[in-house]
């Protein structure tokens, strides 16, 4: 029996859209089109593919308050953030198109470099990059549309089909750009949407033969399930997982700066984001005042109905979210954490969590300070040295991203080495972000390629040689 899925505008509790869940059946179906289009839409030249991107992003800055509406009413974040990740998605799917000819243009090497096989001297090799055919991709509910657009945009320029999956709380956003993208004139099959379960459509999707490749963003727990099967079935994978990104203030830094910084990276989209600020730790001599500061940033975050332009910070994506931020408020409290602001649900409609800061000790074993919080609960605690400074960065399974800020650039560096992560950003955000780049992590936060518009293309291509003998 096929069970409803619906979705929910977070900040009114009012329905938006029901949906029958996709069954197996559906996903098969669905790879089967996507199977029976490669063919002829890898045989089209790069330039004809990557002319359908151009178009379908040049619609979308037509409809962009169309496709903005829906994405502020299904995520509940607040739409100068969504305009914003809508404009991100433009970019993407135009720099995948650009950086296209780049990635795939092949090379001659010279063979007559090496004495193995003989006679390399009359041997002409010429590598060409060529697609893997059908890449499925599940899309997160904290960025539907960026999500849609990596997922989407870099796999089918390369000459790939895709089908993609987006999150069960918005999959309005990826419906709209589906439409959009087949306006745009891209053939049908090249690109289609299944709304359904994670479980049973990422199985279908997982054991498929004609899925050759995986894309997947959302939790650790979830990417190792779906990188293990992947693997055990010789599909490509790549994997965009959880964060637990600190950020280290040292003495000497800009304080103000710092502050600032920090409260925006850790409350935009209701901290909903994997690579949000999630732990601060503030050097001794800084440490009191830094967090009457940070004390004041927080406070000064205004909540409320995200379709208004002032409104900084819109509702978690569920009740359960609301109720996950609770428990972590909870635990921290019952080992030594104060509570400096917030701490509780918003007494309103919708699911809102105030922007709560809490201070805590280093060494107080709370979830706050080892676990993945994906919202808006900040614990700060305070370190003596740059050892204990690193130590205490790198004391989580993630290593996502990470922070820094010093006035001493040699001591950054110093400890940008030292900290095990993806990425450091010295006196800048956590959120920082590339999408040309490859993003990605170490230890639980990176697993399999990292994504990014030039590394999608290149993962989800194969090199193949043709070898000519003069």
């Amino acid at each position: 029996m096929q069970r409803e899925i619906v979705v929910v505008n977070p900040a009114t509790e009012e329905t938006l859209a029901v949906f029958q869940s996709a069954t197996r059946e559906d996903v098969r179906r669905a790879v089967d089109e996507a199977h029976e289009a490669y063919e002829k839409w890898s045989a089209l030249p790069l330039r004809e593919r990557a002319r359908y991107l151009k178009k379908a992003a040049d619609m979308i800055e037509m409809l962009f308050d169309d496709v903005l509406r829906v994405l502020v009413a299904e995520s509940g974040k607040p739409i100068r953030d969504s305009r914003a990740e809508l404009h991100r998605a433009v970019d993407i799917i135009r720099a995948s198109a650009e950086e296209a000819r780049h990635v795939l243009e092949g090379r001659a090497p010279r063979v007559d470099a090496y004495v193995y096989p003989p006679a390399n001297e009359n041997r002409l090799v010429i590598e060409v990059r060529e697609p893997i055919g059908v890449v499925a991709g599940a899309l997160s509910y904290n960025n539907p549309a960026s999500t849609f657009a990596h997922k989407v945009a870099p796999v089918i320029v390369a000459g790939n089909t895709a089908v993609v999956k987006p999150s069960t709380h918005t999959p309005l956003t990826a419906i709209k750009l589906y439409e959009i993208f087949q306006q745009a004139g891209v053939p049908d099959g090249v690109l289609k949407v299944v709304i359904g379960s994670g479980e049973e459509v990422f199985n279908e999707l997982l054991e498929n033969p004609k899925v050759a490749g995986i894309s997947f963003t959302g939790s650790t727990a979830v990417g190792l399930q779906v990188a293990s099967k992947a693997a055990a079935r010789g599909k490509k994978y790549m994997i965009a997982p959880s964060g637990s990104d600190p950020a280290i203030v040292f003495a000497d830094a800009d304080v103000e700066h710092a502050a600032a910084t920090i409260a925006r990276a850790r409350f935009e989209n209701a901290g909903q984001n994997c690579n949000a600020t999630k732990r601060v730790y503030v050097e001794r001599p800084l440490y009191e005042k830094f967090v009457k500061l940070l004390l004041e940033k927080t406070a000064a975050v205004k909540v409320g109905d995200p379709t208004e332009l002032d409104t900084d910070m819109g509702p978690l994506i569920s009740d359960k979210m609301v109720k996950a931020m609770e428990n972590f408020v909870t635990d921290a409290v019952a080992k030594g954490g104060e509570v400096l602001h917030g701490g509780r649900r918003l007494e309103r409609r919708g699911y809102f969590f105030q922007p709560t800061l809490i201070k805590i000790d280093s060494y107080s074993g709370a979830r706050v300070l080892k676990e993945e919080v994906f919202g808006p609960v900040l614990p700060v605690s305070s370190f003596e040295d740059v050892d204990e400074a690193v130590k205490l960065a790198n004391s989580t399974e993630y290593g996502l991203q990470a922070a820094i800020f010093t006035s001493d650039y040699r001591k950054a560096m110093r400890v940008a080495r030292a900290i095990r992560a993806g990425s450091v950003m010295i006196n800048d955000s956590t959120r920082v972000r590339f999408d040309a780049l490859p993003y990605g992590g170490v230890k639980n936060s990176g697993f399999g390629w990292r994504e990014g518009v030039r590394s999608t293309m290149f993962y989800f291509t194969e090199p193949k040689y043709y070898v000519l003998g003069l």
